[in-house]
């Protein structure tokens, strides 16, 4: 399989959907679910979620996310409930430093919370990377407080792979994160044969 280098990503194409959940790109007819996603304090002390909402506030969020794509920093989708017919969350895929890795990034609107979304939405995005999108690895950085989180990831293929100490920060403030990861294959190392010494001259 040939992996993508540190080039921009482009967003799926057909669409990510499992019939309940689509991921696409965001638009400004989501305002409602970036209003939403400021009441959890949670969300915008993580994220450029506005937690002061304003329509012009919610309208430069989205702008935010369509231009990931533009710049090549990653990819910003809505998670789409398609038996509600609205947006419920946000799944991002921004690219990392090291070549064909990818970070994730989710949150779901208290409102559609308890019902599967998430776990589709993810597995529905880490399918997607190290598959058609052609990446080695897709990781997740997770505060330890943050056990929802952490069973979510592993219920969705993601290992734990370690901790990585004072590593976040939220304004003030630092976290330690757990590195949760999928990738395509597990590594295989070899062992180094030995150098042979030269010998000398007859």
């Amino acid at each position: 399989m040939t992996y993508r280098a540190s080039v921009p990503v482009r967003y799926p194409d057909p669409m990510l959907t499992d019939g309940q959940i689509r991921l696409r790109p965001w638009s400004h007819d989501d305002l409602d679910a970036i209003r939403e996603a400021g009441t959890d304090l949670s969300i915008p002390a993580g994220t450029t979620v506005p937690s002061r909402w304003s329509v012009e506030a919610g309208r430069d969020f989205i702008g935010r996310q369509l231009r990931r794509a533009e710049t090549g920093e990653g990819i910003s989708l809505a998670m789409h409930a398609i038996e509600l017919d609205r947006a419920v969350g946000l799944i991002s895929m921004m690219l990392r430093p090291q070549p064909s890795v990818i970070g994730l990034g989710y949150w779901v609107v208290p409102s559609a919370r308890r019902n599967g979304f998430a776990r589709r939405a993810v597995t529905l995005a880490g399918d997607w990377a190290i598959g058609p999108g052609g990446f080695a690895r897709i990781e997740a950085w997770v505060e330890p407080h943050n056990q929802p989180s952490q069973a979510l990831l592993l219920a969705t293929g993601f290992e734990l792979e370690g901790r990585l100490r004072s590593f976040l920060a939220f304004g003030d403030s630092r976290s330690d994160a757990l590195v949760y990861s999928r990738i395509t294959a597990p590594m295989r190392f070899t062992t180094p044969r030995p150098l042979r010494t030269p010998r000398s001259p007859n």
